[in-house]
This record gives structure tokens, C-alpha cells and sequence, in this order.
């Protein structure tokens, strides 16, 4: 599996943190330091993570910034890595169910992991919660779609025609 590093921020319940989880369970590592050729995850990055970012993953791995979407800010992001935000995807958390982009850490890595080619690894880190499962029932179209993208002109597009049908 990729390096998956996680900056936590400490602003929600520590025993419903799925960051703090992943860490637990040996899938990720807390840090402040990371490489700079690492995918941050961002939602307000400029560009859209795919499976042409593969390499990234698979050498720097993956950063989550872990805070609280009602405190977000850009000003959590640090400049370092290369930024990017995830598609059009549904929560299956039970906070912000059925939201679109509001995911928790652990459905952001496991989206970014699947998206990237790291399907197996994907699937291997929703079994740390049960409702993970149902994020994968409401995105595993979406999700195979992107992994299949060729440009993040291919993915705005796609996004754009799902927007008009919805």
C-alpha cells in the first residue's frame, strides 16, 4: 500500500476520528513532515486527482489534512506537495451523509487510493468501518469512472454532464 500521511489538526471527537483510526491500525503515519512530490489531498486545490497521478502515489504517497469541514480553511493547507482535490464523490459517513464532496479522511484516502489504481488497497481500508460500505454502494460507478480518466479535461467534463443530468 502507498504512504498514507495524516496532519491532524485535533478539532473532532478523537474516538470517531477516522484519521486517528487509519493511524491506530497501522495504515497511516501522523506527520507534519512530508515529501514535497506527495498528493495532498485539498478541496480547494486547482486541480483534480487521477489516475495520472499514480506515480506521485506510488513513490511520495498520500497526505490527508484531518479538521474540521466547519473550520476549513485554505489556511490548513501547507504549500508543499502537490495539490489535489477529489472529484465529484457522495459521503457514506454518517455526519454528512449523501453530501457531495463532504467526505471524511478515510473516504478521501480510500477514493484517492481506488482513483489511482490502488483498488485492492481501497477496499482493504473500508473494512476499518462498517458504513464505508455504503460510501463504496453511492460512488463505485463514479469511482470506476475516474479511474479510467485520461485528463482532468476528461473528468470536468464528466462531472459537468453529471451536474445537468442530477
Amino acid at each position: 500500500m502507498p504512504k498514507i500521511y495524516v496532519v491532524y489538526y485535533g478539532e473532532d471527537d478523537p474516538k470517531k476520528n477516522t484519521a486517528l483510526k487509519m493511524i491506530r491500525m497501522g495504515y497511516a503515519v501522523r506527520t507534519r513532515r512530508y515529501c514535497s512530490k506527495a498528493i495532498v489531498l485539498n478541496p480547494f486545490a486547482p486541480k483534480i486527482i487521477g489516475p495520472w497521478d499514480r506515480p506521485y502515489v506510488e513513490k511520495y504517497g498520500i497526505v490527508v489534512i484531518d479538521a474540521s469541514w466547519k473550520k476549513l480553511t485554505r489556511k490548513y493547507f501547507p504549500r508543499k506537495g502537490l495539490h489535489r482535490k477529489l472529484p465529484l464523490l457522495i459521503a457514506g459517513n454518517p455526519v454528512n451523509y449523501g453530501k457531495p464532496f463532504m467526505l471524511s479522511s478515510i473516504e478521501a484516502v480510500a477514493a484517492a487510493l481506488y482513483i489511482t489504481g490502488y483498488k485492492e488497497q481501497a477496499m482493504e481500508l473500508a473494512k476499518l468501518y462498517k458504513w464505508m460500505k455504503t460510501f463504496f454502494d453511492l460512488n463505485i460507478e463514479l469511482l470506476e469512472q475516474y479511474s479510467k480518466m485520461e485528463s482532468e479535461e476528461q473528468v470536468i467534463k464528466f462531472m459537468e454532464e453529471l451536474i445537468k443530468e442530477n
